[in-house]
């Protein structure tokens, strides 16, 4: 195996763990969700009091977030699954020739 296709290899499966994060972190979006809409709609019904004024802004923080995260974790996916030369530079980095040979 190479050099470039073990980095590849590498870089692949880096890809494919941010993937995985990135469906994980989509799991919390149901109950997020539910919990803001349930938050939400006291709110509208009734007076509104400072714990659920609270908790409403808290779910929207929290869902922001959780997308943010999502997001980012995309785009190393991206960058890891193509593996550009900065890449390559980042995981192998190349021996310096000062280097002691036994």
């Amino acid at each position: 195996m190479t050099r470039k296709e073990a980095v590849l290899l590498v870089s692949r499966a880096l890809a494919m763990i941010q993937l995985i994060t990135a469906f994980i972190e989509s799991s919390y979006l149901p109950d997020r969700l539910v919990s803001l809409h349930h938050y939400t709609i006291r709110i509208n019904g009734s007076i509104v009091s400072q714990p659920d004024n609270y908790l409403r802004n808290y779910y929207q923080l929290s869902i922001a977030f959780i997308f943010a995260r999502i997001a980012i974790l995309l785009l190393f996916a991206f960058l890891f699954w193509n593996c550009g030369p900065w890449i390559e530079r980042v995981l192998l980095p190349k021996r310096e020739s000062h280097d002691q040979t036994d």
